[in-house]
């Protein structure tokens, strides 16, 4: 579960799906164009539904961990579908386990990778 913060707010979505939707925006960033995307979310009051966040070139997003909540708000189509976009954008993007990788150790981290 991780919080992405955009625009003054928060909302609380799936690791898989924050890490599409932050993909994403970083090719959209690249190609100068936005788009709207819509995804699963539990907002910071506890309510479930779908956000819409239009990102581009400026968009500023912030992705953190979150505790678990025992909702459930994978979406592996979304993923599916933000993963074809980006490919069309960047098509020489790394590889998914070698882009957006969790640090759960910093003091063992290696900052000149």
């Amino acid at each position: 579960m991780r919080a992405l913060h955009y625009a003054g707010g928060s909302v609380f979505i799936a690791d898989e799906v924050c890490k599409a939707v932050l993909r994403y925006a970083r090719a959209l960033a690249k190609a100068g164009s936005s788009d709207l995307v819509v995804f699963p979310a539990l907002s910071a009051d506890n309510r479930r539904g779908y956000a819409h966040v239009l990102i581009g070139p400026a968009s500023q997003l912030l992705s953190v961990p979150a505790d678990e909540i025992g909702v459930d708000l994978t979406d592996p189509r979304m993923v599916e579908i933000l993963e074809a976009r980006t490919k069309n954008l960047d098509p020489n993007r790394p590889d998914w386990d070698k882009d957006i990788v969790d640090v759960e150790d910093f003091t063992h981290f290696d900052w000149d990778f």
